[in-house]
């Protein structure tokens, strides 16, 4: 990359001709310097700048919609002198929601007078009426002697984002006293940054774009490392977590609301600092490239965001899931501008095939003018090849969710648990969302409106598909916020390709209680459920579907061959039903269901329903919508007791294919129970396994002595087993039996201790903070390692280090103990030397007597707000026979922040007696007030593995 400064004179140069050749006016000369030139950055990035074609059809389109905007604003607002409000409906003084849009629509204006081949363009009597609004919204609503009332975003957020960008945009046209004036203002209510998650990342923009405008450097070396604690992956609270997944306000995945936001923010602010004296340079920048394949790729399915990532804004009509699928899109597209190359490239294909996927929504109908340039130059580059449908199988155990993408479509799944709640419902939001983390299952194929179009606003709430529930009469909002008091919630996969998930619910406000799972293979979804139980006197439902249908709702239904009426306003009780096939509304939208129990009923419904965005959303039109839907459930009647329901989803199968599964079906359900859910996909040869209770218990040639998920895939040569913990509860080892012999070992994950090979397998599963986390080893039928003997040489053996400190948690023999894990008690070792300044720390075992060892194995400090800090950044491992003479085996420099998992480093047998780990770059930890402490929950030393095993520095999972 160039640097900054070597650029500085011919921008200022262009900058300069630009703006004169475009004849604004300049209000005071001055000398061009690295402030202005960020702000001309970040004004490029709101108004598009002025390299674009106007008459590019889509631009233009683009233009016509923001000039309308802005003319609609300008027309409507109040201009007379002794006014009281800019906008009538949004007159209010005290409601601070009025105050945020005002300076909102305030900004639509002001994008309007700076957009090249806008008709508002350098429109004089726009700017002036712009301008005596801003100085009225300082005088009577924000200013720095005015006290918050209400809602703080507005004051701290809202407001300041607006108005930053505002003063970018005409910052030449406004005096330097207003500025002042208008900056004081952001200043005193958003004056450093304090927040978490996205509303961090706002604090960010907010002191960033405000130091650029005032130019204060401290404001934007503040806001650059306020950067960092975002950055870093976390493992309670909000934010991101290494799996993927999104939290915030503690409790709600929010990928595709909070996290949207966040990612928005800080695709900006990256791109504006790069290349200058401010540009970020914490390593942990690198994790905004990894969220984009783990929080946001698996998440976009044709271009829209995948609903049960979006809270509380589903129900906000101006932002259905292509919405917010477009706005990450428009995201990624801005990282793309300043990611490593191979990733920029890998964006960029994505990027391509998700805006041409999307026929629902036009991509460049919405955009900003920004990326409408960057987006069209993506799409025309015949050298960046589309990256085509993703096949993947993603687990999300921080936030209760499971996606999976194959050929046609999309599968989602949204649970909850004493982790994560049900649903959020504040600001009048979502008052109706009562079971959608209840186990709502989303199915995506070609109907690309299928979850949009005011689908939310007109679905019956009380039977989302998936869902097992009561039908007592909710209230609105009721229930939200539940923590249930099962933690049974999550799942394991295999393949990267298929999974298995499942869910104990406990009911809000009911005493129904049941254990759901879901089997995700090729091309089949299978769904099971146990030990429904209730008793509230009120009757239980298992919804199969309720899927929005055609705008005549006349889609055929076959029900074991027969087509059922298709008049809306049918309703029946169908017995015996082996297979139903319901048309879907576009090519390629087809879905089958098979019910492997003879003698299933199943009851069907085909409605119009009228609902308003206003039912759901308080905030939102009361204008009636009407949408069709076809619902399929099984009723478990009234007080039910171990009930149990079994179907299998068929994507995209004409009624020909899903009456010849039927027939023939590709799964064996193994067993149904309160104790365990097992199912054998027979033609991929992979068996899945929820064990529900820790009894020992046998399924499907598996048996678990603990809850666990568990999947095996054989193949003629080797079975490959994975194990998780769903519970995130067993501060101990999962025991597996698998019920096949094997010749040895191919691979098999660190936390896997393999003790037998034959007549059947048996290992044990370290899934001490886990975190719901999969683990896996592969077996061989003719080949691998055997099992031998392992042992930590390690263990309780004499330690000493350059530094030490004890007390009821630390102390030095900690790490030598046999505990892998930070837990009360047995943090670990810590140094306590220099601790302000960086330096060098080292820990040394005295195995006793020399002997051959092979692999060093450092478990890294993981208590809650701490995972990996103290792990050193540059470091070595020396090995000696005799304490004096040294062989350095292993040298790393720049070590990133590890997660929790070992940090493993394999090398040529050595003959040694003492191993030294020499830590001589360490890490400052935030949350210990930046201080430097080299720390290890544990160290573990081995004798060399058979050649064919060693693994050089593995890493986990």
């Amino acid at each position: 990359m160039r640097s900054f400064n070597k650029i500085v004179s011919a921008s200022i140069i262009a900058a300069l001709v630009l703006l004169l050749s475009h004849g604004m006016f300049v209000k005071n000369a001055y000398a061009a310097d690295e402030y202005d030139l960020l702000r001309d950055k970040w004004r490029e990035v709101l108004t598009g700048g002025m390299a674009y074609d106007p008459l590019d059809p889509d631009i233009a389109n683009r233009i016509s919609s923001i000039t309308s905007t802005a003319q609609s604003n300008w027309d409507a607002m109040d201009k007379t002198s002794g006014r009281t409000y800019l906008w009538s409906d949004l007159s209010s003084p005290s409601t601070t929601s009025h105050m945020t849009a005002s300076y909102n629509r305030l900004r639509e204006m002001a994008v309007a007078y700076a957009t090249k081949g806008s008709p508002l363009e350098n429109n004089a009597a726009l700017l002036s009426d712009i301008v005596s609004a801003l100085d009225w919204m300082y005088a009577n609503r924000y200013n720095e002697s005015k006290t918050e009332t209400f809602n703080w975003w507005d004051w701290e957020i809202g407001v300041p984002l607006a108005l930053n960008d505002i003063v970018v945009i005409l910052y030449n046209q406004l005096t330097s006293a207003q500025i002042v004036s208008y900056m004081n203002a952001v200043g005193h209510f958003q004056p450093a940054v304090l927040q978490t998650g996205a509303n961090r990342v706002w604090e960010c923009t907010i002191n960033a774009v405000r130091g650029i405008i005032v130019k204060d450097s401290a404001k934007i070396a503040g806001a650059r490392d306020g950067l960092s604690a975002v950055l870093a992956y976390i493992t309670t609270g909000n934010g991101f977590y290494e799996d993927g997944s999104f939290i915030e306000h503690v409790k709600y995945s929010y990928n595709g609301g909070y996290g949207k936001a966040l990612l928005s923010s800080i695709s900006k602010v990256l791109y504006v600092l790069d290349g200058s004296a401010w540009t970020v340079t914490d390593p942990n920048k690198q994790n905004v490239f990894k969220w984009v394949y783990d929080s946001f790729e698996p998440l976009i399915y044709k271009g829209s965001m995948l609903d049960m990532t979006r809270g509380r804004e589903i129900s906000r009509a101006d932002g259905e899931n292509h919405a917010a699928g477009h706005d990450v899109i428009q995201s990624i597209i801005q990282i793309a501008q300043f990611a490593p190359e191979p990733d920029a490239a890998k964006f960029k294909s994505m990027v391509k095939y998700w805006i041409q996927a999307d026929t629902s929504r036009n991509f460049f109908a919405y955009a900003t003018l920004y990326t409408i340039v960057k987006g069209k130059a993506i799409v025309n580059d015949a050298a960046i090849v589309s990256r085509g449908e993703l096949v993947k199988y993603k687990q999300y155990p921080a936030m209760d969710r499971a996606v999976q993408l194959r050929p046609g479509y999309g599968f989602g799944l949204s649970m909850s648990s004493s982790r994560i709640a049900n649903y959020e419902s504040i600001n009048f939001e979502n008052w109706k969302g009562w079971y959608t983390g209840d186990g709502m299952t989303y199915l995506y194929n070609n109907d690309l409106t299928g979850y949009s179009d005011g689908f939310w606003p007109t679905v019956n709430p009380y039977r989302p598909p998936g869902t097992t529930v009561d039908t007592q009469t909710r209230a609105n909002g009721s229930g939200y916020g539940y923590l249930s008091s099962k933690n049974w919630a999550g799942g394991t996969s295999i393949l990267d390709a298929f999974g298995v998930s499942g869910m104990e619910l406990s009911a809000s406000g009911s005493t129904l209680t049941a254990k759901k799972s879901w089997f995700m293979f090729d091309n089949e979804i299978v769904a099971l459920g146990s030990g429904i139980t209730s008793t509230d006197s009120r009757t239980i439902e298992t919804i199969v579907d309720n899927r929005k249908i055609n705008s005549t709702g006349d889609n055929a239904l076959t029900v074991n061959g027969t087509v059922k009426p298709a008049g809306l306003g049918w309703s029946e009780t169908m017995s015996s039903v082996s297979w139903i096939h319901l048309a879907g509304n576009a090519p390629g939208s087809d879905v089958g269901y098979y019910f492997p129990d003879a003698g299933t009923t199943v009851k069907g419904l085909r409605e119009a329903r009228t609902g308003s965005w206003n039912a759901i959303n308080g905030n939102e039109s009361t204008a009636p919508l009407t949408r069709n839907y076809l619902s399929l459930w099984f009723d478990h009647g009234i007080n039910p007791t171990n009930g149990a329901y079994s179907y299998v989803i068929l994507p995209n199968k004409t009624a020909t294919e899903v009456s010849s599964y039927a027939a023939n079906p590709d799964i064996t359900i193994m067993e149904n129970s309160a104790n365990t859910q097992a199912v054998k996909e027979n033609t991929l040869n992979i068996t899945g396994v929820n064990f529900w209770n820790d009894i020992v218990k046998s399924a499907g040639g598996i048996t678990s002595n603990k809850k666990a998920s568990v999947m095996t895939h054989e193949t003629a040569n080797d079975i490959e087993v994975a194990i998780s913990d769903p519970t995130w509860a067993n501060n101990g080892t999962i025991s597996i039996e698998i019920n096949q012999s094997a010749y040895g070992i191919l691979s098999a994950d660190s936390r896997i201790t393999v003790t037998q090979l034959s007549p059947t397998i048996k290992m044990t599963v370290n899934v001490n903070g886990a975190r719901g986390g999969t683990f896996k080893a592969k077996f061989g039928f003719n080949s691998g390692t055997p099992v031998t003997p392992v042992s930590n040489l390690a263990l309780n053996k004499t330690v000493t280090a350059s530094s030490s400190f004890s007390n009821s948690n630390w102390n030095i023999v900690n790490s030598v103990d046999g505990e892998r894990n930070s837990i009360s008690g047995k943090y670990g070792w810590t140094s306590n030397n220099n601790l302000a300044v960086n330096h060098t720390e080292r820990i040394q075992v005295d195995l006793g007597s020399a002997t051959e060892i092979g692999r060093v194995d450092l478990y890294p400090r993981n208590d809650a707000g701490n995972v990996g800090y103290g792990f050193p950044v540059d470091f070595t491992i020396q090995l000696s026979a005799d304490g004096t003479t040294w062989n350095t085996v292993v040298t790393r420099t720049g070590y990133p922040l590890p997660g929790n998992a070992v940090q493993s480093f394999g090398f040529p047998p050595t003959q040694a007696r003492y191993i030294k780990v020499e830590g001589t770059n360490l890490r400052k930890n935030p949350s210990d007030n930046n201080l430097f402490r080299m720390q290890l929950a544990e160290i573990e030393v081995y004798q060399p593995a058979p050649a064919q095993s060693v693994q050089m520095e593995s890493r986990g999972h």
